[in-house]
């Protein structure tokens, strides 16, 4: 004999075979995706061109594409300090040459120390930093990161 069981309204609404994402929760805080975490944002953006200048920084070209320094797919972020001005053609050029990408990669590691390429959600997760916040994320790297 059939027994009829209608699912659930919650069940009947989720779309069959797609994956349901859960957030990462680490020490009680709830990390942002990769992808949030691999974007350059308009303020982080600004810092780079600050820091960097608003040119390419191999040729001086003003026609400027921002490159990640250590690549999203390799776990590097969208901070500022991941981040260097290339014109396209030298944007190109480091995607094909991983001698040119490992020396850009050197001199950030000189300037801000092994960890640049990281958010404060990394360095929290690796017990560098005891907490999410700017401001500690930042005395990280004053204190030579």
């Amino acid at each position: 004999m059939f027994e009829y069981r209608p699912y659930p309204k919650s069940q009947q609404l989720k779309n069959p075979g797609k994956k349901e994402k859960r957030l990462e929760v680490y020490k009680g805080r709830t990390i942002p995706t990769k992808r949030q975490r691999g974007k350059v944002s308009k303020k982080e953006y600004n810092r780079a061109i600050e820091a960097f200048g608003n040119v390419c920084v191999i040729c001086g070209n003003p026609l400027i594409e921002m490159h990640h320094v250590v690549f999203r797919s390799h776990g590097g972020r969208g901070g500022y300090r991941n981040l260097i001005p290339l014109c396209k053609t030298h944007h190109q050029e480091v995607h094909e040459n991983r001698g040119l990408a490992e020396t850009l990669r050197q001199e950030r590691k000189e300037m801000f120390g092994e960890h640049f390429y990281k958010d404060k959600y990394d360095l929290f997760k690796e017990n560098l930093i005891p907490n999410t916040d700017d401001k500690t994320f930042e005395k990280f790297f004053e204190n030579g990161g």
